[in-house]
């Protein structure tokens, strides 16, 4: 009554948009997302080819709060795995941040790891080289794989096993393969048996030279 009557101040449009504008600002501060995290996590190469589960103590401010994360079978050295939701927690309404862990592998004792496919050697005597025979090679969950030699197989020579790698991610069903490349192991001692074997093929070899299989002569 008396703004009306007497001349007292009003509210205009400007007064208006000022409490506007402090009540937007107000709602803004209210809600923040959250940000993102990174993590790092160590595997050996058997739990990078068959997944992994983790638990993380993650670090806000004065607050620690742990989190199981599964690591989907396949990862590679480098990889990184998104965790949604799992980073900063937001304030208010907002999204929270999400997690990403940074992959690395072990180097293993066997294996050396190229995308899908692993690579080994296998030492084979000289005697099932040059006559055939079968090798052992143990896969990376400790299956033991028989390999079939066959007669003259030179040192280096690559045998695949097929299917024995690590899976693609998401894709548990398509695998890698194995390589393995032949070491023949020569004898460091002779019994006096195979001392006069060896000479004896020594001589023969002498009598009539072998011939190289890739000789079209």
């Amino acid at each position: 009554f008396f703004h009306t009557f007497f001349g007292g101040p009003t509210a205009g449009p400007a007064d208006a948009g000022t409490r506007g504008r402090r009540t937007a600002r107000a709602r803004t501060t209210a809600t923040s997302a959250g940000r993102d995290l990174e993590h790092e996590i160590e595997l050996p190469l058997e739990e990078a080819a068959t997944g992994a589960t983790r638990r993380l103590s993650i670090a806000h401010g004065d607050d620690t709060r742990t989190v199981d994360v599964r690591i989907p079978a396949g990862v590679g050295d480098g990889s990184r795995v998104r965790v949604a939701g799992e980073g900063e927690p937001a304030v208010g309404s907002a999204s929270s941040g999400d997690l990403f862990l940074h992959i690395h592998i072990r180097p293993h004792a066997r294996f050396e790891r190229q995308g899908r496919d692993l690579h080994t050697t296998i030492h084979v005597p000289a005697t099932t080289a040059v006559l055939g025979g079968e090798a052992e090679v143990v896969s990376l969950d400790g299956h033991a794989l028989r390999l079939k030699i066959p007669a003259f197989t030179q040192n280096g020579q690559v045998f695949r096993l097929k299917g024995h790698g690590t899976p693609t991610v998401g894709k548990s069903a398509e695998r890698g393969d194995i390589y393995a490349t032949v070491v023949i192991r020569l004898p460091r001692s002779l019994t006096p048996e195979q001392q006069a074997l060896y000479e004896s093929l020594a001589r023969l070899e002498d009598s009539q030279p072998i011939v190289a299989a890739d000789d079209k002569t």
